[in-house]
């Protein structure tokens, strides 16, 4: 066998994994196991999704909009004093020094780690080991758990099954499942009227409209299901060229046969008669990474700015502010002209540090949702053993993200401690 023989076959075998893993199986093999619905395109939102608008079965301290996030931003902070308690405990208050376990020698470590790096940019004095280190300890390690929530099971996957609001785009719902009959359907959005009427089946406020037998299945007879599917076929034809008003006349037509009122489907009488609901319905997961919140990133970046304006004033007094409005340059403009430089140059530092915000802020929220998207768009495409390599990938990229903004925090923190005039002061002495 030749090399281009060798290389043929290769091909074809390529050809063949992709044709059979990337179509075969979630748009023919899925339905068939599961009665004409294939795989749906995952529904991907930059805003966290509120859980108790979809049912979530409590309000968390009397807030009615709890979202995915917010839970998984609970859990990281629960699971971080989970840690700093255990190793408390294990290590006797930091004075264990005999017989110490293994769970202790890993807590060990980690502090020694971070305190090491802490010492390195910022010194070893009081404030830095009491204060500066709690904080970017804690940071580093609240982030680590966040970030690591995406290799959990159930995160991201898991959750309430409600109907679409807002911009959400759904699918069809039959029984505890999401029903999609079209390959790459990117789902359909819900005006309002819409999803209250969706909300009103699924809540059953009003009963299931449409005649149905003691199985609660739909009892139509032949003239109506012909009825529907004619109905249904005109509405699903792309190519059939309605116009607005032959459209809505179409709609009508169908919600009168099937008996269902503002529905975003069309789905046949066979469909509605087995349980087919022809609503916009989302699964909203429970838990969802809480840095791909930009609340949260933001939130943590102002904290982190907070701090590095603290650590300056309390390391250089009011002086501190110098380094942006920089009154004794202009002072002492006339025996150094270049002092008017140095004034403008501060103007320029006030943009530099509310620049940190959006930096530290974004370079999160970006990495980590980045990470959210490729996983979903992996379990899509090629959903069997592939995406393990890329959950391999996004722990590297939640411990370098953690580790970053905290070391970065420590920097700035480090940089405001230390003064940008120490030879104007010294020849102002002088």
């Amino acid at each position: 066998m030749n090399s281009n023989t060798r290389g043929l076959l290769i091909f074809g075998g390529i050809v063949a994994f992709v044709a059979i893993v990337c179509y075969w199986i979630p748009y023919v093999g899925l339905g068939l196991i599961r009665g004409g619905s294939i795989a749906a395109m995952p529904v991907i939102e930059v805003p966290g999704e509120i859980l108790t608008d979809s049912g979530f079965p409590f309000v968390f301290f009397g807030f009615d909009n709890l979202t995915n996030t917010w839970t998984s931003t609970l859990f990281a902070g629960f699971a971080t004093l989970v840690f700093a308690g255990l190793a408390w405990r294990a290590s006797n208050g930091w004075t264990k020094e005999n017989n110490i376990s293994l769970f202790q020698a890993w807590a060990e470590t980690i502090v020694e780690a971070l305190y090491g790096v802490t010492k390195q940019f910022a010194g070893d004095t009081p404030k830095v080991r009491t204060l500066l280190f709690p904080i970017t300890g804690t940071i580093f390690l609240f982030l680590l758990a966040a970030n690591l929530m995406t290799l959990l099971p159930g995160v991201d996957s898991v959750g309430e099954l409600h109907c679409a609001h807002g911009a959400q785009s759904g699918y069809m719902r039959i029984g505890q499942q999401l029903y999609n009959p079209t390959a790459l359907n990117a789902g359909r959005s819900a005006t309002e009227i819409e999803e209250h009427a969706c909300n009103d089946i699924k809540k059953k406020k009003i009963a299931v409209p449409f005649d149905v037998n003691e199985d609660r299945i739909p009892d139509y007879d032949e003239a109506r299901e012909a009825d529907i599917n004619e109905a249904a076929a005109l509405l699903n034809d792309s190519n059939a060229g309605l116009s607005d008003a032959e459209f809505e006349a179409a709609v009508a037509a169908y919600e009168e046969a099937t008996g269902f009122e503002h529905v975003v489907y069309f789905p046949d009488a066979d469909e509605l008669e087995r349980g087919v609901q022809p609503y916009s319905f989302v699964v909203t997961p429970f838990f969802r990474p809480a840095a791909t919140d930009l609340n949260l990133t933001l939130g943590l970046a102002l904290f982190a700015f907070f701090w590095i304006q603290y650590f300056g004033v309390s390391a250089l007094g009011i002086g501190y502010f110098q380094k942006f409005i920089n009154i004794g340059a202009l002072g002492n403009i006339q025996k150094n002209p270049i002092g008017g430089v140095d004034f403008l140059v501060g103007l320029f530092e006030i943009v530099s540090e509310f620049a940190k915000v959006i930096s530290l802020a974004f370079r999160l929220f970006g990495n980590i949702f980045a990470g959210m998207v490729l996983i979903f768009v992996m379990h899509f495409l090629v959903a069997t053993g592939l995406p393990a390599i890329f959950f391999g990938l996004e722990s590297i990229i939640g411990f370098a993200q953690a580790a970053v903004f905290a070391v970065l925090t420590l920097i700035f923190c480090a940089q405001a401690m230390v003064s940008h005039h120490h030879d104007d002061d010294h020849d102002e002495h002088h």
